[in-house]
């Protein structure tokens, strides 16, 4: 469209400036100084100058800013008198972007800087200005070049200056101080500075998202890891993909790559694939995104091996040596620029940075990033590295003699141990080591080679003369074969047994082992000789001191009973077993009682006990390495017994570390409920931005697992998140989306719910047609559930979307408004209290359970705003007499109902007089109406009423 006059000239600015950041709102910007130049008028020239410097610095070009800028300044000095107080305040605002813009480029020689730095200072003195901004890009430049004592003493300097107008924001100012204190290790002192911007109460076109990014790495390094996680979820929506937020990209990135969150960096590295390969911006910002990537880099490179695939056709290693070979040209130049290797060595040391964290669950579905190669496991702790092989077997007999859980890997350190001496392991050692390795291959599932090595443990036992042992082994040949379906174990379980009493009365430890899994046999079966086995497992181990065996009997027993549905003498079990593990010294056996009786205790209602007892099995699993213990159940029942106790936050991480375990096992479906129950925590904690970062990658998991209703609701979930979130075209689609859906598998009130909200985000977002066919779909199903009071409001909202979408010119839209505010009055005066018509709708506004007079307050309420939103509507379409009419029936409305409802009154009172005294005329009228108001306020004890006395006074002094 051409341009002919300061009008269209102001609207085309204007219109750039609802454009992204980036490479069309930059080059438009460009033709506007163009035509600024054209028109010949100085004012339009230094505005397109000022927009084109703005889109230079946050669309990644700001090294292009000095151009402009001088121009700009040269504007300035020759014809200041051109220059009103807002382009003059601009003038000066962009000024403290120049010493950043420059040191982007390594090219800009140092001395050039300091020149525009001191010009600026001269400038600012001038102009009378405080030299806080001129000390900030002083700061810049010292911190940059690696100018420690300069860097101290610009920095002390600037927090000196006053704040006037022209300092940055202060979220901002706070962003950068954060930073310089983070490089010199003071985590702490930064997050306490960046506190308020972090809790919402500093903001800007950059924050919190930037500070959010900053963040993450201290506060996991502060203990303080379900912070990080939220800055997370919070701060990556909001820099995904923009060139404005170029380094905190980066950051995200590698807080993924030091949190054990590799397959997560690898996603977000692909979303910005191509800032990779056409950098996006200045060669400074292109090297901290590069920097965060080499970090991942080297983190895939040591976990897995420089042959992983981050890409359809590029290697972890591959990509590691060209980032960082990019990565160290860009810092050699600025290196030459400066005259020392400050940039280089920061590279470096960022580089060589160690994980912050082992996991960090996230609550997203990313993919594991697994060792290629097995990965020994841990040393017990009780056994020390560089101790000799003799040691090693000591410890290893100590651990076995106590069946502690580290056993099975103090007889493989024993064996490695000796075999790199030389030496020859002793055939238990041998056996102990098959047995295990039978034991794990059961546990897999390979039946066959499981059995295979427990009958060679069994042969090799009685080889070591230990034939106790043997049974043991043979006792879990039986179950294998249980377990495998093969046979009935019954008759090999006799066959053990025999030779388990052969050795009594001196070792009745194989004996209580078989009837143990015989009983566990019992169990899952439903045998007949159930509490036969059980009492003689119990006697037998409170007879010979087997306090774990017979702690075996009484779980066991308590889980009969949880069949029987007897959990009052199941509880009383488990508390006896519990207690017999610990006077065992065998508190690992633990785990499983207190596992169930958590269970018990929260199905009794009892959810602080619950809580207990998970807490304490988790504890006892994972410092006792408990294999089979199932931590994923244990982590969703502990985060479900935390949120019976109201305290949601608390429950949130385990929730999201439950998600996690289960992805590692590979159940998707269980993984999938657990954030589902995370985002539910979320979004009633409000903290949408969390919600909808899980949702958003949640919703494929959750429709392929949990069918329609459930991905109906988590879509309305995301929906509502991202309205109040202000992303309303999102929240359209996905809200239209879960409205459609609801048609199939909800019921109509639930439909009705949705499809109110999906007009609301269809109307924030601006798509009026469609608005207002989901508010008629929304009012029908509202009228048939009968709920009046949000008929009403559908109808008042559909009208407001008609009138505001409407050309003003054209009555027609006015008029369609009209009649949606005439049906909501008579949905209002059909409403018979005594029919209890809209009774649900009043025991949600508060107004009690359906009673008669609680709708006749509900509809009193609507009455009132009803009238008083059409008196708006009215006035704003200047049809001024019946706006009077209808902001007077409002007030009289709301009379009866103060002071609960004094601020809609007041505001219908100041409508009404504003309407007489500056569109009737009629101001006297209007002062008497104020002065009526004044008394029914003070009668009915509401005394907010400032504005309308100073309304009143400010009228009749006219």
């Amino acid at each position: 469209m051409e341009i002919r006059d300061d009008a269209g000239f102001f609207a085309a600015l204007d219109a750039n400036e609802e454009l992204p950041y980036g490479k069309a709102r930059t080059a438009r910007a460009e033709e506007l100084v163009v035509v600024a130049e054209r028109m010949g008028s100085d004012e339009n020239l230094a505005w397109a100058l000022l927009r084109l410097i703005t889109a230079y610095n946050y669309g990644g070009e700001s090294p292009r800013t000095p151009v402009p800028l001088s121009r700009l300044l040269k504007l300035w000095d020759e014809h200041p008198e051109g220059f009103d107080e807002q382009l003059t305040h601009h003038l000066f605002w962009d000024l403290k972007w120049i010493t950043s813009s420059l040191l982007a480029v390594p090219e800009v020689p140092l001395p050039a800087i300091r020149g525009y730095l001191a010009d600026m200072e001269r400038r600012y003195r001038t102009a009378g200005h405080s030299l806080r901004p001129v000390h900030q890009s002083r700061f810049y430049l010292a911190r940059h070049i690696g100018a420690d004592a300069e860097s101290a003493e610009a920095f002390d300097a600037w927090l000196a200056a006053d704040r006037d107008r022209l300092a940055d924001c202060d979220a901002c100012e706070r962003r950068e101080q954060a930073r310089w204190l983070i490089a010199r290790g003071r985590d702490a002192d930064a997050l306490e500075l960046l506190a308020p911007t972090l809790d919402g109460a500093l903001t800007c076109a950059e924050e919190p998202q930037v500070s959010l990014a900053a963040s993450m790495l201290p506060l996991v390094r502060e203990g303080d890891p379900d912070r990080a996680r939220a800055h997370h979820l919070r701060g990556y929506r909001s820099v995904r993909g923009k060139v404005s937020t170029y380094a905190a990209v980066a950051e995200h990135i590698e807080f993924c790559a030091l949190t054990g969150n590799e397959g997560r960096g690898i996603e977000i590295l692909a979303e910005h694939r191509a800032w990779l390969e056409r950098p996006q911006s200045d060669p400074s910002d292109h090297s901290d995104f590069l920097a965060g990537v080499a970090v991942l880099l080297r983190r895939l490179v040591a976990v897995v091996g420089p042959e992983l695939v981050v890409f359809e056709d590029t290697s972890a290693g591959a990509l590691r040596d060209a980032v960082e070979r990019e990565l160290f040209e860009i810092a050699a130049r600025f290196d030459a620029r400066n005259g020392n290797d400050a940039v280089s060595s920061r590279v470096r040391l960022r580089l060589a940075a160690v994980p912050v964290a082992k996991s960090l669950p996230l609550g997203l579905r990313s993919a594991r990033v697994a060792a290629s190669g097995p990965v020994a496991s841990p040393t017990p702790a009780t056994v020390s590295a560089d101790r000799d092989a003799s040691e090693l077997l000591a410890c290893a007999r100590d651990l076995d003699k106590q069946g502690h859980p580290r056993s099975d890997q103090a007889w493989r350190d024993y064996a490695a141990a000796a075999r790199d001496l030389g030496q020859d392991v002793g055939a238990f050692a041998l056996a102990a080591i098959t047995e295990a390795e039978g034991v794990d291959l059961v546990d897999e599932g390979e039946f066959a080679a499981g059995i295979a090595a427990l009958t060679r443990a069994a042969a090799g036992y009685l080889a070591a003369d230990a034939p106790g042992r043997a049974v043991g082994a043979e006792v879990r040949t039986a179950m294998a074969r249980f377990r495998a379906e093969q046979a009935d174990p019954v008759g090999l379980f006799d066959a053990t047994r025999a030779k388990a009493e052969e050795l009594l009365p001196d070792d009745a430890a194989p004996l209580a082992l078989v009837l143990h899994h015989r009983a566990i046999v019992a169990l899952t079966t439903g045998a007949d000789d159930m509490d036969e086995i059980l009492t003689e497992l119990h006697d037998l181990g409170r007879d010979h001191g087997l306090r774990h065996r017979q702690a075996a009997a009484l779980h066991l027993r308590a889980e009969q009973a949880l069949q029987e549905d007897r959990t009052t003498d199941a509880e009383a079990d488990l508390s006896a077993a519990i207690t017999l593990c610990r006077e065992a010294e065998r508190p690992w056996l633990a785990c499983r009682p207190l596992f169930l009786r958590s269970q018990v205790r929260m199905q009794a209602g009892d959810p602080a006990a619950a809580e207990a007892d998970m807490r304490g099995a988790l504890e006892a699993a994972a410092f006792f390495a408990e294999p089979q213990f199932p931590v994923g159940h244990a982590l969703t029942m502990l985060a479900n017994a935390i949120g019976a106790q109201d305290r949601p936050e608390d429950a949130l991480p385990f929730a999201l570390e439950a998600a996690h375990v289960f992805d590692d096992e590979g159940d998707a479906e269980m993984a999938a409920a657990c954030r589902g129950g995370a985002v539910g925590m979320l979004f009633g904690l409000g903290r949408d931005a969390e919600a909808a970062a899980i949702l958003e990658e949640l919703l494929p998991e959750i429709e392929a697992h949990h069918g329609p209703e459930y991905a109906m609701h988590e879509r309305w979930a995301l929906g509502m998140c991202l309205r109040r979130l202000g992303d309303a075209r999102d929240a359209a689609k996905h809200l239209s989306m879960a409205a459609e859906a609801a048609t199939k598998v909800a019921d109509r009130a639930v439909q009705a719910e949705i499809a109110v909200a999906a007009a609301h985000a269809l109307d924030d977002a601006g798509m009026a047609p469609q608005a207002q066919a989901a508010f008629g779909r929304a009012i029908e199903l509202l009228r048939a559930e009968g709920d009046v009071r949000e008929t009403v409001r559908a109808l008042r909202a559909k009208a407001w979307n008609i009138a505001g979408n409407t050309n003003r010119d054209d009555p027609s839209g006015v008029d369609r408004a009209l009649a949606l505010f005439g049906e909501a009055l008579r949905e209002l005066a059909g409403a018979d209290p005594g029919s209890g018509a809209g009774a649900e709708s009043g025991s949600e506004a508060g107004f009690g359970s359906g009673a008669d007079d609680d709708v006749a307050a509900m509809i009193a309420v609507e009455t009132a705003g009803t009238h008083h939103q059409l008196a708006h509507l009215l006035a704003r379409a200047d049809r001024l007499h019946p706006a009077l009419t209808a902001a007077d029936r409002a007030a009289a409305a709301y009379v009866p109902l103060l002071p609960e409802e004094g601020d809609g009154y007041l505001d219908a009172v100041q409508l009404a007089s504003r309407i007489e005294a500056f569109g009737l005329e009629q101001r006297q009228a209007a002062v008497n109406r104020l002065s009526e108001a004044l008394t029914v306020c003070r009668t009915a004890g509401f005394q907010s009423v400032d504005d309308l006395r100073e309304l009143r006074n400010e009228l009749a002094k006219n």
